[in-house]
């Protein structure tokens, strides 16, 4: 039987193999390269409102992607949110809810992108929505992408 080796720093798992690896993308990896390798993979990944990457040229279209993510606002941050109405005043606690939440929503889908095999997503568009029973949902879609950067035109 063939003992799994990690890619990225050559460990080899033991006899039995254990649960401590992960395959990715091909590749096998321990689980501390693993994690390691996605978060490399993740923070590569651009993100863009517009049809494109400046500067880069789209390869390959891979696939239109949408995630959601749903909070709650909680008994405390009602009354915090209540006070701020009644005053006028702008809820930090509310707007530090929906910060969180559109960077996780945002972080899923340059997830998926990086798993997918895109390097980019591009039209990203962002919706909020109030569900009952006090929750608040960020929705964020776009496509998934693979770009290259533009080579420098030659001079003759």
């Amino acid at each position: 039987m063939a003992r799994k080796t990690c890619s990225k720093c050559g460990a080899q798992a033991g006899l039995l193999g254990g649960s401590f690896w992960a395959n990715f993308r091909g590749q096998n990896y321990c689980i501390g390269c693993a994690q390691t390798v996605v978060a490399e993979g993740v923070k590569s990944v651009i993100a863009t409102t517009s049809d494109g990457v400046h500067g880069h040229d789209v390869m390959k279209y891979i696939d239109i992607e949408s995630v959601e993510v749903v909070v709650g606002t909680g008994m405390i941050s009602e009354f915090a949110g209540d006070i701020s109405d009644f005053f006028g005043t702008r809820s930090g606690v509310f707007e530090q809810k929906l910060q969180r939440a559109k960077r996780t929503a945002l972080d899923k889908l340059k997830f998926i992108a990086f798993q997918k095999g895109g390097n980019a997503v591009i039209a990203v568009d962002l919706d909020y929505t109030e569900f009952s029973g006090n929750r608040v949902g960020v929705i964020v879609n776009g496509t998934i992408v693979e770009v290259v950067k533009k080579s420098a035109p030659t001079v003759m």
